[in-house]
């Protein structure tokens, strides 16, 4: 990745690099042809002046030598020759002509001598005749020359300073993001084969809010998800080993004594061995509940829109045959109907969870369902009036497989509903009275509306 990042950052500073050099090119190129046509316009401008010196088949000395002298300021060395090959004047004889001052001036700015190479050839023509010929050649005009010269290495000096600018710069950007890009890449690597290597604790930093931060958050959600499971799993085994090795000691023990001739009672032996296999078979089943809560925990939150107080008059219509066979009635508080956004699967165990153990464990009264909401959030409360809990023991009720003296299950119920709320980001709040029954609060949090959208449109997308 560092590698990559680095190498693109370079081929964008050789493929700058290519360009000024283009650009450089077709500077000097213009530069040049602009320099060639002002040189042609000067030369045109003269050839037109020496030709209006010559009038009525003669040559005008005097218009001639103004012409040839500012032929001599512009840069050229002239002779001019008649249509019959004969010198009319050449620029020495120009400068010879000024006035002392004068030449003086002129030759203080440019050098006769400096003209080398061979002579241009311009006819002369007036009235589509020809009258002579126009010889030219190029004079070195220092002052000029040298500025034409300091603007071409100026461009290229310009332009080396602005490639080592643009380049240093370049290359200082790309060490910067290829470490900037490369670092937390790095880290996300050793952490995801830290991860395979059954290092369920490790976690990445997350330094930014970008897609690397969502992925490094994504990454820590699933360490997250994969150590609480595996915990949670190794919680469970070291449980099941624990309540099954009761039953199963009995069981041993029984048939032994059995055949050992201890129990004479064959049928109270068997009846033994039933009973522990019955409580094994409730066992396997309370087992199951607990995969299937488990399971939920880590599947995707289906929320939906519910009315809460009809959601909660379901719920009481399923359960009201065992209260009825109990003598027990189930009220629900009359309040207006409250819209809620919720996981229903995950509310519907819940609910029915402290359902179930409030029936269980009241002998005689009612059991009520409360319900509202706040700012924060929205509530659920069942109170009944049956046995209640010992203060003493409320802290060990959401435990897995806990068992009170009167309990007659297996202690899950209540840990799975702990586990739920906790898994749908709620709290559960419990009071109770021993011989007067037990209140239990679960509260939820608000969900925003656009989330059911946002839920739905993701569902539609898996």
């Amino acid at each position: 990745m560092r590698n990559k990042l680095f190498l693109s950052f370079l081929a964008v500073v050789l493929l700058a690099l290519i360009s000024g050099l283009i650009y450089e090119r077709l500077i000097t190129r213009d530069f040049e042809e602009y320099v060639s046509g002002a040189r042609e316009d000067r030369l045109y401008w003269i050839m037109a002046s020496v030709e209006g010196s010559y009038a009525d088949g003669r040559w005008d000395h005097a218009a001639l030598h103004e012409a040839l002298h500012w032929a001599i300021m512009l840069g050229f060395d002239l002779q001019i020759e008649d249509s019959e090959n004969r010198e009319v004047m050449n620029s020495t004889a120009a400068i010879t002509m000024l006035a002392p001052s004068m030449k003086k001036r002129m030759l203080a700015i440019t050098d006769l001598s400096s003209a080398e190479g061979a002579y241009e050839l311009y006819p002369l023509y007036q009235e589509g005749k020809e009258i002579g010929t126009m010889k030219v050649r190029q004079l070195r005009r220092p002052g000029i020359e040298e500025k034409e010269v300091i603007f071409k290495k100026r461009g290229i000096y310009f332009l080396v300073v602005a490639f080592a600018i643009a380049g240093g710069g370049a290359v200082l950007l790309s060490l910067f993001f290829s470490l900037f890009f490369s670092r937390p890449l790095k880290k996300m690597k050793d952490a995801v084969e830290a991860l395979a290597a059954s290092d369920l604790s490790v976690r990445v930093p997350i330094y930014s809010g970008d897609e690397l931060g969502q992925l490094g958050r994504s990454f820590n959600y699933m360490a997250e998800a994969l150590q609480r499971e595996e915990a949670l799993r190794r919680h469970l085994t070291s449980n099941i080993a624990h309540e099954l090795r009761t039953p199963l000691a009995v069981m041993k023990a029984t048939v032994e004594a059995m055949h050992d001739g201890i129990i004479t009672d064959q049928q109270q032996g068997l009846e033994n061995i039933r009973a522990e296999t019955e409580n094994l078979i409730t066992l396997v089943q309370g087992i199951e509940d607990v995969t299937k809560a488990e399971a939920s925990f880590f599947t995707k939150k289906n929320f939906v829109q519910l009315d809460l107080k009809e959601f909660l008059l379901r719920i009481r219509e399923r359960m009201l045959p065992l209260a009825t066979e109990k003598g027990l009635q189930i009220r629900i508080s009359d309040r207006e109907d409250l819209r809620i956004i919720s996981d229903q699967e995950k509310l519907e165990r819940i609910v029915q969870n402290i359902l179930s153990n409030a029936l269980k464990y009241t002998d005689t009264g009612s059991i009520t369902i409360d319900f509202g909401k706040d700012s924060k959030g929205f509530f659920m409360e069942v109170s009944d009036t049956g046995r209640g809990i010992a203060e003493d023991r409320l802290k060990d009720i959401f435990k897995r497989f806990y068992r009170g003296e009167e309990s007659h299950g297996i202690g899950l119920g209540l840990a799975i509903v702990k586990e739920l709320v906790d898994a749908m980001a709620g709290t559960i709040e419990v009071k109770s009275q021993a011989g007067k029954g037990t209140t239990f609060r679960i509260w939820m949090p608000n969900l925003p509306q656009p989330l059911l959208g946002k839920e739905r449109k993701q569902e539609k997308t898996l």
